[in-house]
């Protein structure tokens, strides 16, 4: 008997520009089922009835940008991957966006068609791993849902800082549920890693003045279960896109310290890898990109420092 073939994907994409949803039609109706809207109402009002995978939205447009809407679907349709273009650099939106909207990618504009077809096609498969898992489940909102439930204790809280004021504090912070690792140099977070099961890491953007872009990225293509959150005073736009794509952290929070933001956040991750631990399709929708060549005379991330992030092994067995 021959299977029928699977239904086409449903990507909505909403932009205010008739002639960018044009050319969208044009890359992608032979590819998926394609809906359009021309604000953030609109498409709020398109998904109360029509269930998509993949949303794809400028941000700047009037009335509604693209993370206020992005915001609110995540509540109607929270298994749906959501992509936003964006022309211009707003640490504040980009902020909100990760810490709200949990962008899978920003794609800045102009684009180029063959990276967005190959990131729209990514975020679909990505949508259709999380499908699986929620039919698994019997409900159509389970990663949402999902209750996370450690049946032998909670894996650790890994700090990388500067600082080592930082990791104490944040012990401090979280009392006695969490066990705090601190670190205030990249070599001594992969020993951590190396010996301790953890499941957020807790990091500045910067370490010893080298980014940290790399080891996030290498960590979350290798150890997908685990978690990343940014806790720093230095953000800037261009660091914080590349994050998200190229570490798909989890949630980006600022200094000083706030106590509550900051409980309320390692919570919420710890949560996540215990959700991702426990059903790893689901680590298909936070998928990194490849972290690209460095300009010549940049500081980088020892290489042998990566290849040992990419010999960790996984901790997860231990906490589902």
């Amino acid at each position: 008997m021959t299977e029928a073939p699977a239904a086409k994907a449903r990507v909505l994409f909403v932009d205010d520009e008739p002639r960018v949803l044009t050319t969208m039609r044009i890359l992608f109706r032979a590819r998926y089922e394609v809906f359009f809207a021309e604000s953030g109402a609109a498409a709020l009002e398109l998904l109360k009835s029509q269930p998509v995978d993949v949303i794809v939205s400028d941000q700047r447009m009037p009335g509604m940008t693209g993370i206020e809407m992005l915001r609110t679907a995540r509540e109607l349709n929270p298994n749906a991957m959501r992509i936003l273009l964006t022309g211009y650099s707003d640490l504040n939106a980009i902020i909100g966006s990760i810490n709200e909207g949990e962008i899978f990618r920003f794609i800045n504009k102009p684009w180029s068609n063959d990276d967005l077809t190959t990131t729209v096609a990514r975020a679909v498969s990505a949508a259709r791993a999380t499908q699986a898992v929620a039919a698994r489940a019997g409900d159509p909102n389970a990663v949402a849902a999902m209750a996370a439930d450690s049946a032998s204790g909670t894996p650790g809280v890994l700090v990388l800082d500067d600082d080592p004021a930082v990791p104490p504090k944040i012990q401090a912070i979280l009392g006695g549920d969490f066990r705090v690792f601190g670190a205030t140099s990249m070599d001594a977070a992969v020993t951590h890693l190396e010996k301790e099961a953890i499941g957020v890491v807790i990091s500045d953007t910067r370490v010893k003045d080298n980014a940290v872009v790399s080891l996030i990225g290498t960590l979350k293509q290798h150890r997908p279960e685990l978690v990343s959150v940014i806790l720093t005073e230095r953000a800037d736009a261009g660091s914080a896109i590349e994050l998200i794509n190229q570490g798909q952290i989890y949630r980006f929070i600022t200094k000083p310290i706030h106590d509550s933001q900051c409980k309320i956040a390692v919570n919420s991750a710890q949560k996540q890898h215990q959700r991702l631990a426990q059903s790893p399709e689901l680590t298909r929708r936070y998928e990194v990109e490849q972290t690209p060549e460095p300009p010549p005379g940049t500081a980088t991330v020892n290489v042998g420092l990566l290849e040992r992030v990419k010999t960790l092994r996984s901790w997860a067995r231990r906490w589902v």
